[in-house]
């Protein structure tokens, strides 16, 4: 299995350095949501991503914040309630199988920084096709395989051409590349 994030290291999720090579305004920019279907977080964290997107989107249908570490979830919980009222971004824990989403009823889902850890691959972005609206699109932000100052080492990395042919083995298409962030690739595809 691929190196999974330390939840005890959450500093660096948090950096305020980050901003200047990820910002979520980036992604947030590219996104048009389907009336009516919500929004996924896949491997949310502490909500770096999710929180940001939720104040820009927050009107546009209910969001999901799915991680396989319930630390994680913890974490989100109590900074959502810090920043929000009630509930905003419903935390999932996953670690395999099925989620608790009826299909075709997310508009948008993404995932950053976390395409490299997938144990199974192709068994989430089933899942996650299976979950997506028509006409929705999955964001997969992801370490470039080259050199950069940060992030996991090389060999964990995954070609963005293996990448593609992942995408395609189940079913998405409208792939497209976007470049949002200097030592990241950025993959939309659709349904």
């Amino acid at each position: 299995m691929a190196h999974v994030f330390n939840p005890k290291m959450i500093d660096r999720l948090d950096d305020p350095n980050r901003l200047e090579y990820q910002n979520p305004k980036k992604l947030a920019d590219i996104i048009h949501p389907v009336p009516g279907k919500g929004f996924l977080d896949y491997g949310v964290g502490a909500g770096y991503f999710a929180f940001p997107l939720y104040e820009i989107f927050s009107e546009s249908g209910p969001f999901y914040g799915v991680d396989i570490q319930q630390e994680m979830l913890d974490i989100l919980k109590t900074r959502s309630a810090e920043r929000f009222s009630g509930e905003p971004i419903r935390p999932v824990l996953f670690s395999g199988g099925r989620l608790p989403i009826e299909d075709a009823q997310i508009g948008t889902i993404w995932m950053v920084n976390v395409y490299h850890e997938l144990e199974d691959r192709k068994a989430v972005l089933r899942e996650l096709f299976r979950i997506l609206a028509p006409g929705g699109s999955l964001f997969i932000v992801d370490w470039k395989r080259e050199e950069t100052p940060l992030g996991p080492p090389l060999e964990e990395r995954v070609p963005e051409v293996d990448l593609y042919d992942d995408l395609l083995s189940v079913g998405f298409d409208r792939i497209r590349s976007w470049d949002l962030y200097p030592w990241h690739m950025a993959v939309q595809a659709g349904r």
